[in-house]
């Protein structure tokens, strides 16, 4: 773990890219994280994941050195805790594991395509288990029970049976972390467009 959180010496332009990244994803957690908890929408942890994903791979497009999403994940963390609406412990706490999973998939293992997907997949499902764990802990057991009384209540609506519920059910997570994984995809492809630009400018 100590090796993980290792960060090495910053040359001046990955100290000036670290930064614009953190302010972007910084940015994005306060005001648009803001507008969703207002809205009240479902899933808003998943949709601030999605942009998570995005920036993280992106960003290691850009940042070339290890440490460096744990350190933008830090940065980000401390600015949504302070800057925030709030002071609320658990997205600051979710801003360091999502950065945590992205610097050992992109910085431990490698850096390409595969692993941008992998990552995003990754931090999907530490959302999906997350999102699970607090609602038991805050709610009971019992919201598990309610949740699919409601969606089986509106599929019998719809003329569905209970095994199509239950393959439902199924095919919703795979496609919850086949989302993650393409926002993934996504994002490597932006991050090395991100770095022609700037090669190019050089």
């Amino acid at each position: 773990m100590i090796r993980i959180l290792k960060i090495e010496k910053l040359s001046e332009s990955n100290l000036v890219n670290t930064a614009v990244f953190a302010a972007l994803w910084g940015v994005t957690e306060v005001y648009i994280g803001t507008m969703l908890h207002a809205s009240k929408l479902p899933f808003r942890g998943s949709v601030m994941s999605l942009a998570a994903i995005l920036i993280l791979v992106g960003a290691r497009a850009v940042l070339n050195y290890k440490g460096s999403l744990i350190l933008l994940g830090i940065v980000t963390a401390t600015f949504k805790l302070f800057l925030g609406m709030g002071f609320n412990i658990t997205p600051f706490l979710a801003i360091i594991i999502e950065s945590l999973i992205a610097e050992i998939i992109l910085n431990r293992i490698g850096f390409n395509g595969f692993t941008s997907m992998l990552s995003g997949l990754t931090i999907m499902l530490y959302t999906l288990i997350h999102g699970l764990v607090m609602q038991a802990i805050f709610l009971g057991t019992d919201i598990y029970k309610i949740y699919y009384d409601i969606i089986l209540q509106l599929t019998n609506h719809l003329g569905f049976t209970q095994n199509h519920v239950l393959i439902l059910l199924i095919l919703l997570p795979i496609l919850y972390l086949s989302i993650g994984a393409s926002i993934g995809l996504f994002g490597w492809s932006v991050g090395k467009n991100i770095l022609i630009l700037l090669e190019d400018n050089r």
